[in-house]
């Protein structure tokens, strides 16, 4: 009796032990990813990062593309894993019945400007690596469908009783809200976030309004 009573102490305990080794290594990954690229990020790197061995980095989160998956969805994640991004504030404004359209479009932008703000760099990664890695490119394409989805679901609150015209101003809200147009004028041309935040929430809400 007093074994099994000392077993199931220590289960739960090993659990969580294991989950924080977890979670330190995908931060490193994330890091690592985002500064050294997918060719320059290598699981003895991230190991060293981690201050784990490359087993363990094996054995907690699996091959290189497993990692960089990890990664994305730990930076995405924020403080709030398991909550859709949508069901968040500020995104979680963007739908509300009443809103007006540059009250959806500031909320959208605010949104998408604090995601990229922790992940964008890591985006990058994952759309480069994934012409090579099969893996990556089904996620990829899985993150491109879901945001689609949002930016439709955006415009459809915007115009509740338009039924034309929708699919081509949510690919328009899509496009100019992507990760690639945060990456160039953030990144690449040294925009302040709040510049390219103010930008987005112009341009939404001339789509929106339109």
């Amino acid at each position: 009796m007093e074994t099994v009573k000392r077993r199931s102490y220590h289960a739960p305990v090993r659990a969580e032990q294991a989950e924080r080794t977890r979670q330190r290594i995908l931060a490193a990954a994330a890091e690592l990813f985002a500064r050294d690229g997918w060719a320059g990020t290598t699981l003895q790197a991230v190991a060293s990062a981690a201050q784990v061995s490359s087993q363990t980095v094996h054995q907690s989160v699996g091959t290189k593309p497993a990692l960089l998956i990890g990664a994305v969805a730990l930076t995405i994640a924020g403080e709030e894993p398991g909550v859709p991004l949508v069901d968040r504030e500020p995104f979680r404004r963007a739908f509300l019945p009443a809103a007006t359209p540059e009250e959806r479009a500031s909320a959208f932008a605010a949104g998408t400007t604090e995601v990229y703000g922790r992940g964008g760099g890591l985006f990058g990664v994952l759309a480069r690596a994934a012409a090579d890695e099969p893996e990556l490119a089904a996620l990829w394409a899985r993150a491109k469908a879901d945001r689609l989805a949002d930016c439709t679901r955006l415009v459809q609150a915007a115009h509740p009783r338009r039924t034309r015209g929708i699919a081509d101003v949510a690919d328009l809200v899509f496009v100019q809200s992507g990760p690639g147009v945060y990456l160039d004028l953030v990144v690449d041309r040294g925009w302040p976030a709040a510049r390219y935040q103010q930008w987005l929430t112009a341009e939404l809400t001339r789509l929106l309004a339109a």
